[in-house]
Formats: C-alpha cells, sequence, structure tokens
C-alpha cells in the first residue's frame, strides 16, 4: 500500500515536469516562426503562445506540489 502511494506521488512528479517545461519542449518550428514575426512591436501569436505556456506551467507547479504531499502523506501516515 505504501508503495502504491509513493509511486503515484512519483508519477504525478514526473507529469508536473512535463507540463512546466511543456513550452520548450513541445514547440513546433511553425509556433517559433509565428513568434518571431512583429506588426508595429506588437505580436498576438506569442502573446497567446506565453499566456498558454504559463497556464499549462501553473497546473505543472499545482500537480508537482499534490505529488509531493502525496509521498509525504505516504511516508508518514501509511508506515
Amino acid at each position: 500500500m505504501i508503495n502504491n502511494i509513493i509511486i503515484l506521488g512519483l508519477i504525478l512528479n514526473l507529469i508536473a515536469s512535463f507540463l512546466i517545461a511543456y513550452g520548450r519542449i513541445f514547440r513546433s518550428k511553425k509556433t517559433i516562426q509565428k513568434e518571431s514575426r512583429t506588426d508595429k512591436d506588437y505580436n498576438p501569436e506569442e502573446e497567446r503562445q506565453r499566456l498558454k505556456e504559463t497556464r499549462i506551467a501553473q497546473i505543472g507547479a499545482a500537480v508537482m506540489i499534490a505529488g509531493f504531499a502525496i509521498q509525504i502523506i505516504g511516508n508518514l501516515f501509511f508506515q
């Protein structure tokens, strides 16, 4: 039982790591090209992409906190 709880926390931490790094790992060449263009020092595509990446990173941080909390609970209460 304890191993399952701790493993669940570790899996959540792995998922969270990918979510936090999503913007750098899974960015396509096409997306980079869209973000590189500007029109009068403004690029709506870049703003949209950054907002998306920020939201995904925030979700990843929450998942990581949950993963650590599950590991702590598993170690403290189920041993």
